[in-house]
């Protein structure tokens, strides 16, 4: 017995049909899954990158790390009075004395995510907490550090004003 193909163009288009509908599934399957993974990332943003924490700097260390760090968010965590007197440029003013925890973490909210986050104070007395604060409450930054004595502010200062 032979079988015969009907090869008719109804039942040619039928069939094409289907695996038109069986490609488009896998497809929106795909597109699913895609989603999925997307929103998680976004959820969770520890899940696409992991943070380098890299900790405490000596100020000549800071220094070189700063020069040769591009996009760095430098972010001051002394008082208004002592930025206002002295403060590394383009930096960032969190003055977490002057201002309640809940008013530090919306600053720290308002830090640009995927930038690495060099933290400061004076002496490097109030830093340390404010670093554990911000490490744990954004993981969406890359790389953050501390200084942990007095920061260079003229010599970075004076390398940013011959190079920018």
């Amino acid at each position: 017995a032979t079988t015969s193909m009907n090869l008719s163009p109804s039942n040619l288009k039928s069939g094409v049909l289907m695996r038109d509908a069986a490609f488009k599934h896998r497809i929106a399957g795909m597109k699913y899954l895609l989603a999925l993974l997307l929103a998680l990332c976004c959820a969770f943003p520890a899940l696409a990158a992991e943070q380098k924490a890299l900790g405490g700097m000596e100020p000549a260390q800071a220094l070189e790390y700063m020069k040769a760090t591009p996009d760095l968010v430098i972010v001051d965590v002394a008082a208004r009075n002592g930025f206002a007197q002295v403060h590394f440029a383009n930096a960032i003013n969190i003055p977490i004395e002057n201002i309640s925890s809940e008013e530090a973490k919306t600053l720290y909210m308002q830090i640009p995510a995927g930038h690495p986050v060099i933290l400061h104070c004076r002496r490097g007395a109030i830093v340390p907490g404010a670093y554990r604060t911000l490490k744990s409450l954004r993981p969406d930054i890359p790389e953050i550090s501390y200084i942990t004595g007095r920061p260079p502010f003229d010599e970075y200062n004076a390398w940013y004003a011959a190079t920018h």
